[in-house]
């Protein structure tokens, strides 16, 4: 890798990282902010109600994937994602200093998610984009190792908020101290807006003899129907395994293990490590393997081995729940890791920050912040611990049958497009 592809890569990485600090700290602080934001006779009702407001940065994560998509196809992807990061403080800013439901009333729940939706909006363009302006100055060194390393940056960002939880929430430090993780991250976006100007665009795009005409968008749903389809699975399936492992999980364990929060918290470090250090090496897998057959093994480690993982997460000893948080972690990163590797190779380059953010970000949409809230309905409804296993198993089938279909279909497509060809 050159100095300046590592520059870039590096880049990616811190802003990715500082972006998901930003947008993974409502997770983190979940049951804190049930109380403070939906206070309720019913604890269940008032988890409910803060993992709607939580969903809602999910809901849109669409739109900000088209806005920052058309900017990243029009206009340039360092532009993207300069604009992305630098306005992903400012809700989280306004969460840090919003006063709670017994000031505000029903106000404080509703700029809640307010501030969460324009969380989403620009989480929208900066995950995907990252990854996409790293891969295309890369071109074809070690594509899937870069995806892999991209991907374990937003842990690094998560990690960071989940040990800020971890000390705010300590017995001894006083009822507010869950506001300082949000004012600080609004610090650190700052950060990553100068870190984003200092790159170079896209010599991929800089190459584009031509760029559309049109919305990209429209391009995408005339030429790339299947691959666009393919990728809402990919991002949701994306979605049910990385909110299992980073939203649920601490809940997981604190409501049905009856582990406590701050232990909880803590544990939820050693899946967060563990996914860190497993995405780059099944990226690297990847590019031996390549992206989709990666994928492909990906699932079926996820359909073997996700029973066990929750089998040793309701075990009290602490060494079977760092296991279970390992190999759960193991897991998320065996898909996560070669994705966007994969995903680069679905959409060309004058449409592929469009077709991949909207496609991507509607999967996530559809399961991400959903999930938490399912798992939670299922488990209290049936009593049976090991639901977030069998739900995992299932997308891991539902996965690898939609890949399996669209290979067939886009083998097809090719050949008639050739035989087309030939008969003109």
């Amino acid at each position: 890798m050159n100095q300046s592809l590592k520059k870039i890569v590096f880049t990616s990485v811190i802003g990715n990282a500082l972006e998901f600090y930003d947008f993974t700290i409502c997770g983190v602080f979940i049951t804190t902010l049930s109380k403070v934001f939906f206070p309720s006779i019913d604890p269940t009702l008032s988890l409910f109600a803060s993992f709607f407001a939580f969903s809602a940065a999910f809901w849109t994560r669409p739109f900000g994937a088209y806005v920052f998509g058309y900017i990243g196809d029009r206009l340039g992807r360092k532009k993207a994602l300069t604009l992305s990061v630098s306005l992903m403080g400012l809700p989280t800013f306004f969460i840090g200093i919003l006063p709670g439901y017994e000031i505000l009333g029903i106000a404080a729940p509703l700029i809640l998610i307010l501030c969460r939706m324009l969380q989403g909006l620009c989480t929208g363009g900066e995950y995907n984009g990252a990854a996409i302006f790293a891969l295309e100055h890369a071109a074809n060194k070690r594509p899937g190792f870069i995806s892999g390393f991209i991907s374990a940056s937003c842990v690094l960002g998560a990690i960071t908020a989940t040990i800020a939880g971890a000390i705010v929430s300590l017995s001894f430090m006083p009822s507010w101290a869950w506001r300082v993780p949000f004012l600080f991250g609004a610090v650190v976006s700052v950060v990553g807006y100068y870190v984003r100007r200092a790159c170079s665009e896209s010599p991929e795009y800089v190459g584009l003899k031509e760029l559309p005409k049109n919305l990209p968008i429209l391009t995408v749903f005339k030429e790339s129907k299947a691959p666009f389809f393919v990728n809402i699975v990919t991002g949701g399936m994306n979605g049910v395994l990385s909110y299992t492992l980073f939203a649920f999980l601490t809940v997981y364990l604190s409501r049905y293990v009856q582990v406590p929060l701050e232990k909880g918290i803590f544990l939820n470090i050693f899946g967060l490590f563990s996914f860190m250090f497993f995405c780059p090496v099944f990226g690297s897998l990847s590019d031996k393997l390549t992206p989709r057959r990666s994928i492909l093994f990906s699932l079926g480690l996820v359909f073997c081995l996700s029973f066990l993982s929750f089998a040793l997460l309701q075990s009290p000893q602490l060494y079977s729940l760092i296991l279970g948080q390992v190999l759960l972690g193991l897991l998320v990163a065996a898909f996560v890791g070669p994705s966007h590797a994969f995903m680069q190779t679905l959409f060309p380059a004058k449409t592929r920050y469009s077709g991949i953010a909207l496609s991507f970000c509607i999967g996530m949409a559809i399961t991400g912040g959903s999930t938490p809230m399912l798992l939670t309905y299922l488990i209290d409804a049936s009593q049976n611990l090991y639901v977030p296993a069998f739900l995992l198993m299932g997308y891991a089938v539902f996965t690898s049958l939609v890949l399996f279909m669209a290979q067939f279909y886009i083998s097809e497509q090719k050949t008639q497009e050739a035989e087309r060809a030939k008969a003109a």
